[in-house]
């Protein structure tokens, strides 16, 4: 009977195996069918308003009037933005299409910027032009590969992954890429839509980078401003760093070189015990420093806490620095401080400090914000208060005011009127340039169990 028993099981065994199999197989197609119906989709979606960016693109460089010019701007800014959400849905990062979304968050970019230039009432001089007509021709050869991938997609029947990427290994970055280039420069003709987002992504490799001020609201110079003139040796370094942990609380400090690095500034690295301390080789000034050590008990509150590392400030040589902001993070506090001149307060003069709330000891300081754009400013304001708040909306309440210095997007600055407006509810930051009268920005107030922010 036993003899008899063991074939049936075995048969058994062997169908269960053989339909638990197919079921898998059909369960993968499946997925597959839908992961590549989902990239249509977003495919679509992507070819729909790449087309929509390069003609309020076109729009712009051909509109006669400053309101034209922003209403299409503004529209390219919108779209740009959308494109790329579009794109984040394709698997761009394992197809490699860094490029095409870099090079789409400029297009956003550049015309967000220039959108605000023009609103100001500043026109677009010859090189800024340029830029956007070098935007412009690119995006047309870009616009045209997928929009004829799209064709492609629909009369030729063609797989949204090539048949070598859905047989490569997952060690298939060691392969050779389907956006090979001929010696001549001439693109391999795609078997799918990745492969032939691939060349394009290849194809924008060859282009040089465009030049312009911004970063995405992001200030920047392109060296520091406010460093001393002296350029200092290890020894006189080292004796900085020493003075500057004595005056934070430390004692028997003897900081060791731990090399020179030569990012943002050249600096000379420090390490003592649990920190580390970066001296500027120009200058000799302390530019960065981190106590990595464990956090004990808190023992005081964050305005203590906060009070106790404005003292320290004030040790180190600080005197003309005011609190901005402090945030809550439970163990620690995050502090701004910024340079305050005659009653105006400097924001992008900044220094950023961590402080501990077991001891009140600073335990993170971060001056190169000051250090990159502190230089002589000449701040005469061409408007009076009252002129100023008469550019506010007569619906607000005015809770706070006073005359500051802020960052605009690339290297600009603008000396305005600050005003801390409520308004159904809310509260805002409205910033009224001192000098033309413009509204140079507005940041709104969230108030979070850690503190404030603006956004």
């Amino acid at each position: 009977m036993k003899k008899r028993f063991w074939p049936w099981a075995l048969a058994a065994g062997l169908a269960l195996s053989l339909i638990w199999g197919v079921n898998q197989f059909q369960r993968a197609e499946s997925l597959d069918l839908a992961a590549e119906n989902q990239y249509q989709r977003s495919f679509a979606d992507l070819v729909t308003h790449l087309d929509g960016l390069e003609t309020t693109l076109a729009k712009s460089r051909a509109a006669g009037t400053p309101t034209q010019q922003v209403l299409y701007l503004s529209q390219s800014w919108q779209q740009s933005g959308t494109a790329v959400k579009d794109l984040s849905l394709l698997p761009s990062d394992e197809y490699g299409l860094n490029y095409v979304d870099q090079f789409l968050n400029q297009i956003g970019e550049y015309a967000h910027l220039m959108t605000q230039q023009i609103a100001k009432g500043e026109q677009m001089n010859a090189s800024q032009e340029k830029t956007l007509t070098n935007m412009q021709e690119r995006l047309i050869s870009v616009n045209r590969t997928v929009q004829e991938l799209n064709v492609s997609l629909s009369t030729e029947n063609i797989s949204w992954l090539s048949k070598n990427k859905r047989s490569a290994s997952t060690n298939f970055s060691n392969a050779a890429p389907a956006s090979a280039i001929g010696e001549e420069g001439a693109a391999t003709v795609p078997d799918s839509v990745s492969s032939g987002l691939e060349q394009l992504d290849s194809s924008l490799q060859k282009y040089p980078p465009y030049s312009y001020e911004g970063q995405a609201d992001t200030h920047f110079v392109s060296e520091p401003l406010g460093l001393p003139e002296k350029t200092v040796t290890e020894t006189e370094a080292k004796a900085a760093a020493t003075d500057f942990l004595q005056t934070l609380g430390y004692t028997n400090v003897d900081p060791q070189s731990s090399g020179i690095s030569n990012g943002t500034f050249s600096v000379y690295v420090f390490k003592f015990s649990s920190t580390t301390v970066d001296v500027a080789k120009k200058g000799g000034v302390i530019t960065y420093f981190r106590d990595e050590r464990a956090l004990g008990l808190q023992r005081f509150d964050a305005d203590n806490t906060a009070s106790r590392a404005l003292k320290t400030l004030q040790n180190l040589g600080w005197k003309n620095l005011v609190q901005t902001s402090v945030n809550d993070f439970g163990g620690t506090i995050q502090l701004d401080a910024v340079v305050e001149e005659q009653g105006i307060r400097i924001y992008p003069d900044k220094i950023r400090l961590i402080v501990a709330k077991d001891n009140g000891r600073i335990i993170g300081y971060d001056a190169t914000s000051y250090w990159l754009f502190h230089h002589k400013r000449t701040l005469l304001p061409e408007i009076t208060m009252d002129q100023a708040k008469s550019r506010l909306r007569s619906d607000v309440s005015i809770q706070e005011y006073r005359l500051v210095v802020i960052s605009l997007p690339g290297w600009p600055e603008a000396f305005c009127y600050e005003f801390r407006v409520k308004k159904g509810g809310e509260e805002f930051m409205i910033y009224i340039n001192a000098v033309s009268g413009y509204e140079e920005k507005i940041q709104r107030v969230i108030q979070t169990p850690r503190g404030e922010y603006l956004e």
